[in-house]
């Protein structure tokens, strides 16, 4: 069986697909709903990203299950459901007008979207790249940031002109179009299946690091860095409010668009570099690069006195969207290894989204209540500092 192939790759680009669909779509992108929808139906900020707490939500706890169910049954026949009901769901948010209806689709699209998001497609990364996996899961995961950066002017310029309800229908559009490869194309999980190794697969390599590793939630290693996975994706909902952002400093719709996009732009580049970084000198050292990378963003958003200010700050708080999708597989692989990743990254997932999903609704409601956004990029700024302790915490303790 071949360890270098085209299939290899093909199964990486579909992959791309995936978390462009189920990521940069799904949730880089719904920032630009957030004030034109709330305006229009005349309720608070807070109260309508509720839903994307709610996706989040449901995204973390289904975290749990999900590797078991792609044990059991057939991830071909489980990404087909999942796709078909999240394209579904994301065209009917057109018609929603009530609350409750928001939340129910939140919650339904947040159920099918993490069948092809972050935990399925490490497990899948993980089982065909042996070599280079650095490069390979910030290749897949750069694409949400691209199709992020991409798509939020577009939305945003289609929301301007025809509505957030078309917004909506082009957005399960491109959902289903990202998806359509992975869907159709045919590959398993396991490359063997197909007739191949793990890509740079060593048997030399394999029998030298096939050690027995103890493994429990109950250690420091494992509660710090717990909380380091909360605490460094609640900082990454904080982008989706960019456009808000610039509304409330004076700025056009359009061109507060850009702050997301600028985001999603230091999103994509930073997910390419850590994945280098970590291939070369380890995810540790590479992920507090892009920690300090986020601290100068958000001190630069705060203090930004102009656009261009605003702009470079958007663009490195990017970076906080490497270290949820890149540095968290990678350090739960380093940090508790391989043979226990299927065990240890579902709650880390968990934590992950959990954290994301708390900060969507808070981060709009300290805009409502305080009229101002100053108060949570501080709050950023303070959880990102803490992350810093956390992650030493864990290498120490490991």
């Amino acid at each position: 069986m071949s360890n270098k192939s085209t299939k290899h790759f093909l199964v990486l680009l579909v992959c791309c697909g995936l978390a462009a669909s189920s990521i940069g779509i799904s949730i880089n992108s719904s920032g630009v709903f957030y004030t034109p929808v709330s305006e229009s139906l005349g309720i608070l900020r807070g109260s309508f990203s509720m839903h994307m707490t709610i996706f989040s939500l449901v995204t973390a706890i289904s975290a749990f299950f999900i590797p078991k169910l792609m044990e059991k049954y057939s991830y071909k026949l489980i990404l087909t459901v999942s796709v078909l009901v999240a394209v579904i769901a994301t065209a009917a948010m057109a018609f929603a007008k009530t609350i409750p209806m928001f939340y129910l689709l939140g919650a339904i699209r947040g159920l099918s979207t993490s069948f092809f998001s972050i935990v399925p497609l490490t497990l899948i990364i993980n089982q065909w790249f042996e070599k280079n996996h650095g490069l390979a899961t910030s290749i897949v995961f750069g694409f949400s940031g691209l199709a992020g950066s991409f798509c939020s002017p577009v939305l945003s310029h289609f929301i301007e002109t025809m509505g957030w309800q078309t917004g909506y229908f082009i957005k399960a559009g491109v959902i289903l179009c990202l998806c359509l490869p992975a869907v159709l194309y045919p590959f398993h999980l396991d490359p063997r299946l197909d007739g191949y190794l793990p890509y740079g697969y060593s048997e030399k390599q394999v029998s030298e690091v096939k050690k027995s590793y103890s493994f429990s939630f109950l250690t420091v290693a494992f509660v710090s860095f717990f909380i380091f996975g909360l605490l460094s994706s609640c900082i990454t909902s904080f982008t989706q409010h960019f456009p808000g952002y610039g509304q409330s400093l004076g700025y056009s719709a359009s061109l507060s668009a850009l702050l997301l996009s600028a985001g999603m732009v230091g999103n994509v580049v930073s997910k390419l570099i850590i994945g280098v970084l970590s291939d070369w000198f380890g995810a540790v050292r590479a992920t507090l690069i892009m920690i300090f990378a986020i601290i100068i963003g958000i001190v630069l958003l705060i203090a930004g006195s102009n656009i261009y200010l605003l702009m470079i700050g958007a663009f490195l708080f990017g970076s906080s969207y490497a270290i949820g999708a890149v540095s968290l597989p990678l350090l739960t692989k380093y940090f508790f290894k391989v043979e226990n990743y299927a065990k240890a990254f579902p709650s880390i997932s968990f934590a992950s989204n959990l954290g994301a999903a708390i900060s969507l609704s808070m981060v709009g409601y300290i805009y409502d209540f305080f009229g101002s956004y100053l108060y949570g990029f501080i709050i950023a700024l303070i959880m990102i500092v803490i992350c810093v302790g956390l992650l030493l915490v864990t290498n120490f303790k490991r």
